[in-house]
């Protein structure tokens, strides 16, 4: 329906985190967070975002468990030192999808963790924040690629206006062009789209 305002997956990914911080709360947590793991990169995305230096064994271990974790596990030891530092035990939610991980961490201070599961009246706001977690990460993934194909579309352009004007001023045909603004730009150590930018920029102030 025309008037309508979008919905940013930011926006989603807000709303669904305050359902998250409620679930905390209901399950008595003393942290919950956010991890998203792609490809050898983990991040913290929830509460503060920030990069998780961790190896490849590690980051295996960890995004592939789920369950309950007790304080004398390893991988309560890795979180501890990488993302809760207040918790002592764990219950892990993850998230599979495509590209990347998604793992919800409820953090408690009790040495065993008082769920071995998510409880089901819970369990729909977890599986809403951990996909709006993925759709942001996503969405910025795209809108990235976007930005990157747009402007090497711009630089094409621009580029073939540059020879155009070459061509016209210069008698030169298109071959020719070419080469003289790739000679030009490797001389001046600037890449050709600024080269042909000056150019055009020059021949429209004239």
């Amino acid at each position: 329906m025309s008037g309508e305002v979008p919905i940013e997956p930011e926006d989603v990914l807000e709303k669904s985190l305050d359902g998250l911080q409620k679930a905390s709360a209901e399950l008595g947590c003393a942290a919950v967070v956010v991890l998203v793991a792609e490809d050898s990169f983990v991040e913290v995305a929830y509460p503060t975002a920030f990069p998780v230096v961790l190896t490849a064994e590690a980051k295996q271990a960890l995004m592939g468990q789920s369950g309950p974790i007790c304080a004398v596990d390893p991988l309560a030891a890795l979180l501890r030192s990488a993302a809760a530092p207040q918790a002592k035990s764990f219950l892990l939610f993850p998230l599979q999808a495509p590209r990347r991980t998604v793992m919800i961490v409820f953090g408690f201070a009790e040495a065993e963790p008082p769920y071995s599961s998510i409880p089901s009246h819970i369990s729909e706001s977890v599986n809403l924040a951990a996909l709006a977690a993925w759709s942001a990460k996503e969405i910025a993934r795209l809108r990235a690629e976007l930005r990157a194909v747009n402007g090497q579309f711009a630089s094409r352009k621009i580029v073939e206006r540059a020879k155009g004007i070459l061509q016209t001023q210069h008698g030169m045909n298109e071959q020719q062009a070419y080469e003289y603004l790739r000679r030009m730009s490797r001389q001046r150590r600037v890449a050709m789209a600024k080269l042909a930018q000056d150019l055009v920029g020059a021949a429209v102030s004239r």
